[in-house]
């Protein structure tokens, strides 16, 4: 009967671990366009985390992609989760990034982040948006009205017109 306890331990402690490393695994696996995004989010969360009242020198990590990226025309959304780990915040605005060596704290709240640019290439003007997961509702009209050509399906590639040049007279299923 103790071996059983044991092996009951262990089984716990083995899931606890999984689940702590399982948002640096899910950064590994994700699209080079995602981790871009992701890092936006991070570092826009670090620098402006007012809504952290447990310690605002805490590094806030990223936990997870919510449902999946949107990539529509060259316009992309991405909603994520970020948490608060026992790494410190960092001190420069270029070593706010990933960090997979940092474990996430216990009883912190999830960080609810919404990143869409309306060029995925060069994301220099992107609408990012971080909220404590528990104040995404208020957050959503806000979130809805900046991202909204994405979510409506205003622009899609068939919606896009073409330069005169550009376009192509002919059948489309002729050879």
């Amino acid at each position: 009967m103790e071996m059983s306890g044991l092996l009951s331990v262990l089984l716990v402690t083995s899931a606890a671990l999984l689940f702590i490393a399982n948002g640096q695994t899910n950064y590994d696996m994700l699209r080079e366009v995602d981790k871009k995004h992701v890092d936006l989010a991070i570092r826009y969360a670090n620098k402006n985390s007012a809504f952290m009242k447990y310690n605002q020198k805490e590094h806030l990590n990223f936990l997870q992609v919510i449902g999946q990226s949107e990539i529509k025309a060259r316009e992309f959304k991405i909603n994520l989760l970020l948490k608060a780990t026992d790494c410190p915040k960092a001190s420069s605005d270029s070593e706010h990034k990933h960090h997979p060596e940092c474990s996430f704290k216990s009883r912190r709240p999830y960080i609810n982040c919404v990143v869409c640019s309306k060029d995925f290439h060069d994301s220099t003007d992107p609408y990012i948006d971080c909220v404590l997961q528990k104040d995404v509702k208020k957050q959503d009209n806000i979130r809805y009205d900046k991202c909204s050509s994405l979510q409506r399906g205003e622009r899609t590639t068939l919606s896009l017109r073409a330069e005169e040049e550009d376009l192509q007279t002919g059948c489309l299923g002729c050879f």
